[in-house]
């Protein structure tokens, strides 16, 4: 059957746009990595899409006649990375379906063909950073008051720094996840952010340790991470210090984000 490279090579579909020619897939504008398996995958769904492309064939395009592996093995690894940055699933698939002992189809709902995003701009305007609850461990609790104003007091502070150029995700949104505390690598795909922020608070000996990372979803790499260290509050104090680490993490993490590509907040410098 013929396939339809020749004729068509950019397909959109949600916040990703690949480009065939090239081999690239942009999410929002900008270019993710992915592996040479994943890709060669995502070729072969694309190319006849809505089709149900048999593992035989995906094997035959990912591996030469003479390689010797676990070819069933490999093929579902290849399949699970491609999810993993498109922010699939098998259970509940938007774009890759699994189609049992046969192979694997492209869903086609809102699938744009050769309709390009505008070249004019090489990323989308506003990155997206969600701030995950603060991880709290005190006498066997893991979560408290103290995590919760925490968390909600950054999103406040990163919203006033870093707007117009990063969007700060809802709490509310971040608290629709099954687990709003998942590791950052699930979290992303599933808010589609770019930026994670996420942390961790102690108590011991009368003193408090609050942790914080900024993470690059795509990447899967810690940008910035710090720690804080201060006097436990008594009863009245927990607001003031609050406000106080809650204002320099969302300010390291402008910085932070400024170093990777300036400006893209107003005030950080």
């Amino acid at each position: 059957m013929e396939t339809i490279r020749s004729r068509q090579h950019i397909f959109r579909f949600g916040p990703f746009e690949v480009d065939l020619l090239r081999g690239e897939l942009h999410k929002r504008g900008i270019k993710l990595g992915l592996q040479d398996q994943p890709l060669k995958v995502l070729t072969a769904l694309l190319e006849r899409p809505g089709e149900i492309v048999g593992r035989d064939e995906l094997r035959r395009r990912l591996w030469p006649e003479e390689t010797f592996v676990d070819f069933d093995h490999s093929l579902n690894a290849a399949v699970r990375r491609l999810r993993v940055v498109l922010g699939d699933t098998a259970e509940t698939p938007r774009f890759i379906e699994t189609v049992h002992r046969r192979g694997y189809r492209f869903l086609t709902w809102g699938l744009v063909v050769n309709e390009p995003a505008s070249r004019s701009v090489t990323r989308r305007a506003r990155a997206r950073m969600a701030v995950l609850p603060f991880a709290s461990f005190y006498e066997g609790e893991t979560n408290d008051g103290f995590s919760e104003g925490l968390t909600e007091e950054i999103i406040t502070q990163l919203a006033r720094i870093c707007a117009p150029r990063v969007g700060v995700i809802a709490r509310t949104s971040v608290m629709r996840l099954s687990r709003p505390d998942q590791a950052a690598a699930k979290a992303g795909p599933l808010l589609d952010a770019d930026y994670i922020v996420e942390g961790s608070i102690r108590r011991e000996h009368g003193r408090i340790r609050i942790t914080a990372e900024l993470i690059d979803v795509h990447e899967e790499i810690h940008v910035w991470a710090a720690s804080y260290d201060r006097a436990q509050t008594q009863s009245g104090e927990p607001l003031s210090l609050q406000s106080e680490v809650a204002e320099q993490i969302a300010g390291a993490v402008a910085r932070a984000l400024n170093a990777l590509q300036p400006p893209l907040s107003r005030e950080a410098s």
